[in-house]
């Protein structure tokens, strides 16, 4: 099978769609940005010119209760939540008859004192350029004529710097666009035409060597489907011609004297029937296959929709306060992250089982129901405790969805091709992942925490309808054809296979420790605390979903190609691990250029490792995988490295108290550096080749 057999078809509709997409959205952006410009100047003096006369009356009304203007108690007070609910007035200061500063706030008096000192004349609005700033001057007028000043104070870049912010989020939306247009055009050529035409070329090769046993499935109502019922409906004919010629034969043997005649007429029968193949029922079988892409638009937007609340998550917790069971804050930021991936975990255990009997799409929508149910009661949720156990649902859900959508990119690809396969899943939740973290942060900003989670679970109901719509109810049967047997106690015994252990608590585990840990907790902290807007850590957290797309599907050939995989395994949690040292990096970076690299460092990391990671599981333990069943298997490895994700945001949050942010992230890093050496100094013990026998029993 070749996943990329429409490649140029969709390189040339992936064209026509940015084409289509992107000059009418660049057209109308700048537009409406010079519109915004405009309007946003005479809207920032009126709003000036407000807080302006409200500050002023209230100065007044001290001053004319005899107060001194530079007697005045609780300034800063004052001040504070006005510039807190105006983040666009930089200042507000009080200045004496003499210009002297006497109160400010926002800027240092010193500061304030230098520019008014070299500030031009204010002109008759009270308005004058004064260093960066535009400063609005108002008289405080009163009884005792005392000539003072409110002076308010804009950032001159306010407007470029907004202008800038709504770029971006326009930018990630149009890309976001991109990628969901590009995700949905893939589906429709390889679900529509790829596949069906795959179909009809089997069936034309089986008619061209005289097997006529079977008809190609498809039911869409485009020309390919109208060629497919076509050529389903010329063979069903062929096949009641042949009948009928069997009939006029069988006829003839029974009616006519003549030997001779008999025997030349079943001569010509055995010949028909040797030359020709037809279904011994009437019926040619409907034959139906499976691509690996057949699944990935679904899972697309399921993941879609989880990762919208990635970039903020720990951000949402805290606003439902700061205790909860004697936890500490950052325990508490950290539960939900912990909570979910408990339920991950919970689920995983039996989610192998419950697909062996019920099949991948059953299992799809059955765990779709608690996922979207958490998304959008989450957004309804009133405490901790209502958090956690949404959190937990929604785990539950998502390990389901996600360990169906393996099982059946497993099932649909071949041996030779396994890592190109579980790169169809791994290129999804990346994608996805891309749109899901930038969208997140732009619509928390724009719309709210709770809004967002609602579109949350609009997207994961659109994934399962059109799972319901699209995917054939029987296609995939109730069990994988490497399900075996086993119960889980039997199943424990793989980890006496210890490259298959080294595997999961070398490499594995300390992946999702770093993943959730640092990606999932300590960066939306860390960027929040260094004064970055919610759009600008969905901006910062995406580049790890980038680095990872890029890498991933040159590392899924490499290791299929040069059997790399246990090599292309440990670089990557090399490289993971040392980057979580950036705090210690003598370069001077400050808060967001540091997480920046690291998060780099952590997407090459697992870009590197995540599809070999997978594929290397049958090598270490074929046999194993042929007992127990592969879905088994892998949903045991999805099991034990929810684990790492579960430890991971703990350990975070147990270190912040002791070494503070920064230091948390260098000492998790120490952490996943030392499994990774461990997992490096094992790989080297693999060997080449299967390692299809687990260690023999003593016994």
């Amino acid at each position: 099978m070749r996943l990329d057999s429409s490649r140029p078809l969709l390189i040339r509709l992936f064209i026509l769609a940015v084409l289509v997409l992107v000059p009418p959205v660049a057209i109308v952006s700048y537009w409406a940005m010079g519109e915004f410009e405009r309007g946003m100047i005479p809207e920032m003096d009126k709003k000036a010119a407000v807080v302006g006369r409200d500050v002023t009356a209230q100065v007044e009304r001290a001053v004319d209760l005899g107060i001194p203007l530079d007697g005045l108690v609780g300034v800063d007070e004052f001040f504070a939540p006005i510039l807190q609910a105006n983040p666009e007035i930089r200042y507000l200061a009080i200045t004496g008859p003499g210009g002297r500063v006497l109160f400010a706030r926002g800027i240092a008096k010193e500061t304030l004192a230098g520019h008014l000192m070299r500030a031009a004349p204010a002109g008759d609005d009270g308005k004058a350029a004064i260093g960066p700033y535009l400063d609005l001057a108002l008289p405080v007028g009163s009884r005792a004529g005392i000539g003072g000043q409110v002076h308010v104070g804009f950032d001159q870049g306010y407007i470029g710097t907004r202008l800038g912010d709504i770029f971006y989020d326009i930018v990630v939306v149009l890309a976001a666009s991109l990628i969901v247009a590009f995700e949905i055009l893939m589906f429709v050529v390889f679900f529509n035409i790829t596949g069906p035409m795959k179909l009809a070329a089997a069936v034309v090769d089986r008619a061209r060597r005289g097997d006529f046993t079977h008809v190609p499935g498809g039911v869409s109502g485009d020309e390919v489907g109208h060629f497919i019922r076509t050529l389903s409906t010329t063979i069903r004919r062929a096949d009641e011609q042949f009948r009928s010629l069997m009939a006029y034969i069988d006829e003839v043997r029974t009616a006519h004297f003549d030997k001779t005649v008999v025997e030349r007429a079943g001569e010509i029968a055995e010949r028909v029937r040797f030359l020709y193949r037809f279904s011994e029922t009437g019926r040619p079988l409907v034959i139906r296959d499976q691509l690996a892409t057949d699944i990935r638009l679904p899972l697309f937007l399921f993941v879609f929709a989880e990762e919208m609340g990635r970039s903020f998550m720990p951000l949402y917790a805290r606003e439902f306060g700061t205790s909860f069971a004697g936890l500490s804050a950052e325990m508490l930021m950290a539960l939900p992250i912990v909570m979910f991936m408990v339920g991950i975990t919970v689920a995983s255990t039996w989610a192998g089982a419950a697909i062996a009997r019920l099949g991948t799409r059953r299992v799809f929508l059955t765990g779709l129901i608690p996922a979207a149910g958490g998304y959008f009661l989450t957004a309804f949720a009133e405490s901790v405790g209502q958090l956690i156990c949404l959190r937990i649902l929604s785990g539950l859900g998502y390990a389901l969805v996600t360990v169906a959508c393996q099982t059946y990119i497993a099932r649909a690809t071949v041996e030779e091709k396994r890592a190109q396969g579980l790169g169809v899943y791994v290129g999804a939740v990346l994608t996805a992942s891309i749109c899901g973290t930038a969208m997140g942060g732009v619509l928390a900003e724009r719309v709210g925490f709770d809004a967002t989670f609602v579109i949350s679970s609009l997207l994961a109901a659109i994934s399962g309808w059109l799972v319901h719509r699209l995917l054939d109810a029987g296609q995939d049967g109730g069990a994988d054809r490497n399900d075996g047997d086993g119960d889980g106690k039997s199943l424990l015994r793989l980890f006496a296979n210890w490259r298959f252990s080294a595997l999961l608590l070398f490499a594995a585990v300390p992946a999702k420790m770093a993943l959730t840990g640092f990606l999932f907790f300590l960066v939306p902290l860390i960027l929040w605390k260094a004064g970055l807007t919610l759009p600008e850590i969905g901006r910062t957290a995406v580049l790890y979903p980038v680095v990872m797309a890029v890498l991933s599907a040159v590392s899924s050939r490499l290791s299929d190609r040069m059997g790399w995989r246990s090599g292309l395994v440990a670089a990557g949690g090399l490289i993971g691990g040392l980057g979580l040292l950036t705090p210690l990096l003598p370069l001077g970076l400050d808060a967001p250029t540091g997480v920046a690299l690291a998060i780099v460092a952590l997407g090459i990391s697992h870009g590197l490792s995540a599809s070999p990671q997978l594929a290397l599981v049958p090598d270490v333990c074929w046999i194993e995988c042929q007992s127990f069943g592969r879905t088994k298997v892998l949903a045991l490895v999805r099991t034990v490295e929810r684990f790492g994700s579960i430890i991971g945001p703990i350990l975070a949050a147990a270190f912040i108290p002791a070494w503070g942010l920064d230091g948390a992230v260098v000492v998790l890093g120490s952490v996943v550096l030392a499994l990774s050496v461990i997992f490096m100094l094992c790989s080297f013990a693999f060997g080449s080749g299967l390692h299809i026998v687990a260690e023999e029993d003593e016994e």
